[in-house]
């Protein structure tokens, strides 16, 4: 294999590694599940408060996904939040009112969506070319986009929520958040369809091998001859697309597009991400990782919501689980590049004379 070969090869896991790391965060997941139902046995295990647990779940995991694809590409996206409550407004906005600067009045429900994922992944496309082209970090491109998002939803409302109208047609866009199969939300059963083509992508294409390369080594990624800014351009447009994705399904779960929503859903998706075990260092993550994070996240927020912790307190929390979850993250990767170091200097040196 080529220096360049070594150099680029994408830190994928084997299936003992990746087994080991995802079992502990499943591990995680099962305790965390046990703890919560010991405290509230006649609550937590109820179907319509799993129902909770998915939707919860099925929101920061659909921007976790997001985050994942970018934070191997060592980036992030800060802008998350803010963009699914203005997709949700937008969705709402042109299924209720139209276009008015175009002439066009209410649109229906599958060119709306249209409408909606397309400026989703356009507001992705906006930072992947500031990030590649312009050279932005894209911590300050995502946080402009940020307050750009959140003051436009504000804006465009007026600050009041676009209201769907009781029986007023538009039954089919509010069951996807609201309706559920045999008790399985769909908005969660979404989810786990959007899991699997990502998981395609990442583990079975060679735009995933890419992806990895490029996390793993961005320079070395070019020199071979993979068009990198391609590729961190589709990684942000991704973010954006599924962000506009939970945008439109918390319109839907909520009935109305609110500029409230999505407070904070950026750091519960970066958080959901680490937990699951991508690195914020680059070149490692893993869909199911991200899911089961997302599945800890949302049991963590349902059993604060069951105990009646305070809604400051569950921001400390949040922000100490994040903390750990990158310091373990920090720490693993040290002891792992000492040991790399020792064994390979171990043959590297000179034995002594006899």
């Amino acid at each position: 294999m080529s220096e360049v070969a070594r150099k680029i090869s994408p830190s994928r896991r084997g299936i003992s590694l990746a087994g080991f790391r995802e079992l502990n965060v499943l591990l995680a997941f099962l305790l965390l599940c046990g703890y919560f139902y010991y405290q509230h046995p006649d609550v937590f295990a109820k179907p319509a408060n799993l129902a909770i647990i998915m939707r919860f779940v099925a929101t920061f995991g659909m921007l976790a996904i997001g985050e994942v694809f970018i934070i191997i590409t060592t980036g992030i996206d800060l802008s998350v939040g803010s963009l699914t409550a203005l997709t949700g407004i937008i969705c709402a906005w042109v299924m209720l009112k139209g276009i008015g600067m175009l002439g066009m009045g209410p649109i229906p429900l599958v060119p709306a969506l249209i409408i909606t994922l397309i400026i989703g992944m356009l507001v992705g496309v906006w930072h992947g070319l500031f990030v590649t082209k312009l050279g932005i970090p894209a911590f300050i491109i995502t946080l402009g986009t940020w307050l750009i998002a959140r003051g436009l939803a504000a804006y465009i409302t007026k600050g009041y929520p676009v209201v769907f109208p009781y029986r007023g047609g538009h039954e089919t866009f509010l069951s996807l958040g609201q309706g559920s199969f045999r008790s399985i939300p769909y908005s969660f059963i979404i989810l786990i369809g959007i899991a699997i083509v990502a998981t395609i992508i990442l583990n079975y294409s060679k735009l995933g091998y890419r992806v990895y390369a490029v996390g793993g080594n961005l320079e070395a990624a070019r020199l071979s001859g993979i068009n990198v800014d391609r590729v961190r351009i589709f990684c942000y447009a991704t973010s954006g697309f599924l962000a506009a994705v939970t945008g439109i399904l918390m319109a839907s779960r909520l009935g109305q597009g609110t500029p409230t929503v999505g407070a904070s859903y950026e750091l519960w998706a970066i958080a959901a991400s680490v937990i699951g075990g991508t690195s914020l260092f680059g070149g490692e993550g893993t869909i199911l990782g991200a899911l089961l994070g997302a599945g800890i996240v949302g049991v963590m927020q349902n059993g604060m919501v069951l105990g009646n912790t305070s809604s400051y307190l569950q921001e400390v929390i949040l922000g100490m689980v994040l903390v750990i979850a990158v310091v373990y993250d920090t720490l693993r990767r040290r002891i792992t590049g000492a040991q790399i170091r020792t064994f390979f200097g171990s043959f590297s040196r000179k034995p002594r004379d006899a």
